[in-house]
């Protein structure tokens, strides 16, 4: 037996488990709520008749009562010329119950192998009507996830603060001499260079020969042009958590997402993972601004239509000619206002703490990488974003600090 069909086997043995374990679940619950739970495939079909049914008009095959319910919770919504069920509050096409292993599997790999906050929160910006439990099956029977986790560290009860993008920069190197990984024969890499905006948790992750001086500074040199030099680039005494903290959780973030990337790719060349990963990372929420490090850098959510481009592929569509509707260029403003409400903070601050916001938070703008004096339709956005970033930061900061 081949590694590919050993391979497929197993995947297909751990759909079945899933499975296995999801309608045990809904079996469990009590009977009202088993039919409405998940949305199979033949209950999909059903609603988009109903959506399609003309006003006033009865209809003998569904019940009124059916036919409420589906008014009252989805909507049809034309992708690609093809209707879409979706969610009437939310707008995201509705994910079907014979989907979900493959869906959560695509948003878990995604966010590099998180856990169940940050791949709820992947799945939720994409699809609709996935339960919570379906998430958490999937995760405990997640190979990579379960022979990595991760030993939990004591809480640093002074955090350090900063204000703004790119103002701190922390960096590290991992040692990675017990694993080379070797390109050719004269590019073997032993080394990650690691580096973290310290206010965005941004990352960025470059594979190093060595650790020479000349070797570093020529990937900070491209990050510095790339975006613009820091404020304060630090290096500090190695494992020390006082002034270290974030880089040192990220190198364990890093490294334990990284080897989930290399057994579920099954490869053993780690700098091939460095960019999928550290993308991931970056377009997942972070626990302590409450907001992906992409948005905070960037003021807006990745490009991704996942849903979209399933459906060019199925359909075979290869030329832009060959759509059958024009693709409209979205600012996502709508969108995203109940997000930004959904995320703001509400924890009460100590007065010191107020001080440091009321004095700091609106000097966020000026230490952005966006020029607020020339008017741009997506400033207003950016600085809300980075806004509720701070709230949520210095909120965080205040939490450790009473610990």
């Amino acid at each position: 037996m081949t590694a590919s069909s050993a391979t497929t086997i197993q995947a297909n043995n751990a759909e079945t488990l899933f499975y296995e374990e999801v309608d045990k679940h809904i079996n469990s619950l009590s009977v009202k709520f088993r039919q409405k739970c998940v949305i199979k495939q033949n209950v999909y079909d059903d609603i988009i008749k109903c959506l399609t049914l003309p006003k006033g008009k009865p209809s003998g095959l569904y019940s009124s009562k059916f036919i409420y319910w589906v008014k009252q919770n989805f909507i049809l919504m034309k992708l690609s010329g093809i209707d879409i069920g979706c969610c009437i509050k939310s707008k995201k096409p509705i994910c079907i119950y014979e989907a979900y292993y493959n869906v959560i599997s695509e948003g878990h790999a995604a966010v590099s192998h998180e856990g169940r906050h940050k791949t709820a929160f992947e799945l939720n910006a994409h699809y609709s009507w996935i339960p919570r439990f379906c998430i958490e099956i999937f995760l405990k029977q997640c190979i990579p996830c379960q022979t990595r986790k991760p030993i939990k560290q004591h809480v640093i009860s002074k955090p350090i603060i900063s204000l703004g993008v790119m103002t701190r920069l922390q960096i590290d190197l991992i040692d990675m001499r017990t694993r080379p990984d070797t390109i050719a024969p004269d590019i073997i890499y032993n080394w990650i260079l690691n580096c973290i905006d310290h206010y965005s948790k941004f990352s960025w992750a470059f594979p190093l020969k060595n650790k020479s001086a000349n070797d570093v500074a020529v990937k900070l040199r491209e990050l510095f042009f790339c975006l613009r030099a820091t404020t304060i680039a630090s290096q500090s005494r190695p494992r020390h958590p006082q002034s270290q903290g974030c880089i040192e959780r990220a190198n364990g973030v890093l490294c334990d997402a990284l080897g989930k990337w290399m057994a579920t790719n099954n490869s053993s060349h780690w700098s091939e993972g460095l960019l999928p990963v550290v993308y991931g990372i970056n377009t997942r929420v972070s626990s302590i601004t409450k907001t992906a490090p992409y948005q905070v850098m960037f003021g807006q959510p990745p490009r991704s239509d996942s849903e979209f481009w399933k459906l060019v592929e199925q359909n075979g569509i290869a030329d832009e000619e060959d759509l059958p509707t024009l693709v409209a260029e979205s600012d996502g403003e709508t969108m995203y206002n109940k997000q930004f409400d959904s995320i703001n903070s509400t924890d009460v601050l100590d007065s010191d703490v107020v001080h440091i916001v009321q004095k700091l938070s609106d000097d966020v703008v000026s230490n952005s990488l966006i020029d607020i004096s020339s008017p741009q339709p997506s400033s207003a956005r950016h600085d809300l974003i980075r806004k509720i970033a701070t709230d949520n930061y210095l909120t965080t900061a205040n939490k450790r600090m009473k610990q």
